[in-house]
């Protein structure tokens, strides 16, 4: 048996997922998942800060990365943890008389959201070791 946690642990929620939603069941490890949503917020943040530095340049143009259904979908292709793809972001605030459509309060916002996110993932993370860590008995 591996350690891998999913919706097989708890059968009362697969079945009520089941009866309420088309929610994908399929089994999906924490401990797979975990990385993978880490890298691809490690991308997101390293693209906002990119675009902070580039908010008073003449012309730049504030840039996003891909979502994170589309990274999955490309790691079950065979990829092992690529870099996500970087495309210019949808920007609703307009731009100024240079060209430049990168907001600095949007891209301050984006990147408390995507810290939140990290500790929030890094946590449950965390959480799951020290689960199987009390679960064998060594804590």
């Amino acid at each position: 048996m591996g350690l891998e946690l999913s919706y097989s642990f708890y059968p009362c929620y697969k079945a009520r997922i089941n009866s309420e939603s088309t929610m994908n069941t399929e089994q999906t490890s924490l401990f797979d998942l975990a990385p993978q949503r880490l890298q691809w917020l490690a991308n997101r943040q390293k693209v906002v800060s990119e675009n902070i530095a580039n908010a008073d340049v003449s012309g730049a143009r504030a840039k996003d990365v891909e979502s994170f259904a589309s990274y999955l979908s490309r790691i079950r292709a065979g990829a092992a943890l690529p870099e996500a793809d970087v495309k210019e972001a949808d920007v609703s605030w307009g731009e100024d008389m240079s060209g430049n459509n990168i907001i600095l309060e949007e891209q301050m916002i984006e990147a408390n959201s995507t810290a939140s996110q990290f500790k929030i993932a890094a946590n449950l993370y965390r959480k799951a070791h020290e689960m199987l860590y009390t679960v064998a008995g060594r804590r």
